[in-house]
């Protein structure tokens, strides 16, 4: 009697032959067949080829933006406890109004985004760390640091 792993491995092997053949034989012939194919049906093309001639460009440096630097500048993150005048720049700041009374003077001012607020003096503005020092009748003195001093002047109506 055969012992039954033999005839198991027999098996087995001769399905691996069997494959083996089968992918040999067969398969390449019809990959062969495939590129006869491939190659008879290829048209043939003609063309006329024509000389194209482009324009020149020249760039000027001087006179257009950097294109490597970016179109929207994301400005710093608000720290708490800094009020909304302190995330802009002075120069970005306008000066709309100037009011005055007995207990001091009050400044109108305007930021880029249309808000408006309201100064006294002391308060801070700016992000530079600026203070205003006093209101004057046509303009509001801001010192930034203890040293630079800037106005931001009172501008007619346009």
């Amino acid at each position: 009697m055969i012992n039954k792993k033999f005839l198991f491995f027999g098996i087995l092997i001769f399905i691996i032959l069997g494959a083996a053949i089968y992918f040999i034989f067969f398969e390449k012939k019809q990959m062969k067949e495939e590129k006869v194919q491939i190659f008879v049906k290829k048209p043939s093309i003609k063309t006329n080829i024509q000389e194209v001639v482009f324009p020149t460009y020249s760039y000027d440096a001087q006179k257009l933006r950097d294109p490597f630097a970016p179109l929207i500048v994301k400005r710093e993150e608000m720290k708490k406890g800094v009020s909304p005048l302190e995330i802009y720049d002075i120069e970005e700041l306008k000066l709309t109004g100037i009011a005055k009374d007995k207990k001091g003077s009050l400044a109108l001012i305007q930021v880029p985004d249309g808000r408006f607020y309201i100064l006294k003096e002391n308060d801070r503005i700016g992000f530079s760390g600026g203070r205003v020092v006093r209101i004057l009748k046509d303009s509001v003195e801001i010192k930034e640091n203890n040293r630079k001093v800037r106005y931001l002047k009172l501008r007619p109506e346009e």
